[in-house]
């Protein structure tokens, strides 16, 4: 999963259920209610799908079977149960050859998973057997190429992820090449996966598929015929990945791996389910760089160390980005890759520090919903990898990878949170954390140090120099400070959490050529203090009405222009309220600033210069008008936007 990760399906069947569908009968009982293990059993899951074209628009076709036992010390009398209720046609589930009673319809409205009351109550140490039959509209509208699947099939719900066992047959129409969550088993012609999250499913019609194995993993990526050439390269590298974490880490949670298409523009990609990932853009690799391509492969497969098999407690789930980031920060760094990836996701935080965004990232949920600016970027993964790498840098290489591998290992299909984690980085360093986590995640403070002054002095042939390091922001931890030498010498030191001002003193054969902050730059470190006037001025441009703003956006353009605001989307919004106000002038001003900004590949870029050219119509100028909307067609990005 990335930062520009597009959660973008061609089809979804994702639907929290409700009972109330076909079959289902509806009576209300009494007794202990629904509860939730805080360990629930793990379920095996006999998946039995038929997907066809029958009528106009197709039909889904289910038999399963869950079977679990109850390893609690309490009765279980009723199971929530989740399945996608809006394409739903019918649902029956048995129990003992008895048809189960569903409890409600309460909440269907509102998303809740149907509850079911079991004919009698499962005893600890009872085993327990559902028998489904499912139909659902087929997802096959006829021109659909590709069509994801997840949450497909009826699933029990506990209110978080945990791990379970597949075991499926899939029928599908002969055009449709097929990506699944699990490992094909030629003789049984099922599916099979152990410790899943989700089992997923890729249906790609005239897709073609290439695979390999890294050691006893196997590798499948499917493709279009226009993205052949990208799928080659994802399978050697990602083979070459699978190995590297299997030797970095130790092992490799799933015997399979698939990737497949996600959208058409190289902007990331995102983890669809356990085994499963799609990758953007394969179509247009020369858009890329080799590097964006080996980087996004092990990207992908390293969530499938976080978030599949160790799976997320917290929400918003900022640690499990941040601990794969790092998963694919060692494969790069192993490779000489150069980091420009992870300088990038580093910058888009630092510049929300510098802009005065609060990333504190220890949110209620109605915090989380209020936030108005793209803490996706910024937080959870910008500054979610920056706590990781910071982390790392302190409790050093041998001491961060045991408490990282011994998480791994430890608490597969279990969940971790910031403050299990957290727990296992002291027991494994002897040492209290408190103070970094709090300041890191759970506050808005920011690190920023400086080099005050330095100076060289010889005594003896020996020469001495001191240089004074003070804390400027508002986090206080220790920093990384390299003196170099006129003899192409260096020497490292570290300054003192404690102290505001750090005097630190170096010997050397040869004089002081400069000194350095963090040059690995394993710490994110603001360039300058987050200025308020910035901070405010961002929040003013945010509150603006997208029309009637009237002078006020042009009060705010003038502030804007004045304290060189940085930041290409507010431009943009800036020119828009400008236009609705006939400043066409100065809206033609703030989208040339926009554009600027703008990424090479970014949806701002592509319509800060088409605007442009509907201004500069507007001045009467076509000629430069029409110079903008060619310029424009370089920027296109395959995405709409809507100004009405």
């Amino acid at each position: 999963m990335f930062l520009l990760r597009c959660h973008v399906l061609a089809l979804c069947l994702v639907s929290t259920a409700s009972a109330g569908s076909g079959n289902a009968a509806y009576g209300t009982m009494s007794g202990e209610g629904f509860w939730a293990p805080a360990d629930p059993p793990r379920a095996q899951y006999t998946l039995d799908a038929r997907l066809t074209r029958d009528g106009e628009d197709g039909l889904f076709r289910l038999r399963e079977v869950i079977e679990f036992t109850n390893n609690t010390a309490r009765p279980v009398e009723r199971l929530a149960l989740e399945y996608p209720v809006q394409a739903c046609k019918s649902l029956e589930v048995r129990v003992a050859g008895k048809p189960v009673t569903f409890v409600g319809p309460d909440g269907r409205s509102s998303g809740s998973p149907a509850v079911l009351e079991l004919p009698s109550p499962a005893a600890p140490g009872e085993s327990v057997r559902l028998d489904i039959t499912f139909s659902a509209r087929s997802p096959f509208p006829r021109e659909t190429e590709r069509i994801p699947l997840v949450g497909w099939y009826p699933r029990l719900w506990w209110g978080f992820p945990m791990h379970d066992d597949y075991d499926v047959a899939l029928e599908v129409p002969a055009e449709y090449t097929v990506g699944a969550s699990g490992r094909w088993d030629p003789e049984r012609k099922r599916y099979v996966v152990k410790g899943a999250r989700s089992f997923g499913l890729f249906l790609g019609k005239g897709h073609g598929a290439m695979e390999d194995d890294a050691g006893d993993v196997r590798i499948r990526v499917i493709h279009t015929e226009a993205g052949e050439e990208c799928a080659r390269l994802l399978l050697e590298r990602a083979v070459d990945v699978v190995r590297f974490y299997r030797e970095r880490f130790g092992f490799y949670p799933y015997s399979t791996l698939t990737i497949v298409p996600g959208m058409d523009r190289p902007v990331g990609g995102y983890p669809m389910a356990t085994a499963l990932v799609a990758i953007h853009g394969m179509e247009r690799m020369e858009e890329e760089t080799e590097l964006h391509w080996r980087w996004i492969t092990a990207h992908e497969i390293g969530h499938q160390y976080w978030g599949e098999h160790v799976l997320e407690k917290d929400s918003p789930g900022w640690l499990w980005i941040g601990l794969g980031i790092y998963a694919d920060r060692e494969y790069v760094r192993a490779r000489e890759l150069g980091l420009r990836k992870h300088r990038q996701i580093v910058a888009r935080y630092v510049r929300g520090v510098e802009h005065g965004l609060d990333t504190t990232l220890a949110l209620t949920e109605e915090q989380y919903q209020a936030v108005d600016f793209d803490f996706n970027n910024i937080c959870i993964h910008g500054k979610g990898f920056s706590i990781i790498s910071a982390l790392a840098w302190l409790l050093g290489k041998e001491t961060f990878d045991q408490a990282y591998v011994r998480c791994l290992k430890g608490l597969a299909g279990r969940r971790l949170g910031v403050v299990e984690f957290q727990a296992v980085c002291e027991e494994e360093s002897g040492q209290d954390l408190g103070w970094f986590f709090n300041q890191w995640a759970r506050s808005n403070r920011y690190l920023l140090y400086e080099v005050a002054s330095h100076r060289c002095t010889e005594h003896n042939g020996k020469y001495v120099s001191h240089a004074e390091v003070n804390r400027v922001g508002t986090i206080k931890m220790p920093v990384p400070v390299v003196a170099y030498f006129q003899d192409g010498t260096s020497q490292l030191k570290r300054t003192d959490r404690i102290l505001d001002v750090n005097e630190l003193v170096f010997e050397s054969a040869a004089p002081l050529s400069e000194v350095r902050l963090d040059p690995e730059g394993d710490l994110a470190m603001a360039a300058s203090l987050p200025g308020t006037a910035k901070g405010g001025l961002s929040e003013a441009i945010r509150k603006l009405p997208w029309t009637g703003a009237g002078s006020k956006a042009l009060e705010v353009f003038r502030e804007a222009r004045d304290a060189d605001l940085e930041e290409a989307e507010l431009w943009g919004k800036l020119g828009l309220t400008l236009y609705d106000g006939k400043y066409y002038a100065e809206a033609l001003e703030a989208f040339r600033r926009s554009a600027e900004l703008s990424e090479k590949k970014s949806m701002w870029g592509f319509v800060a210069i088409t605007w442009q050219g509907h201004l500069l119509d507007l001045l009467g100028r076509r000629e430069e008008a029409v110079q903008c909307y060619k310029a424009a067609l370089d920027r296109d990005t395959g995405g709409t936007m809507r100004h009405d």
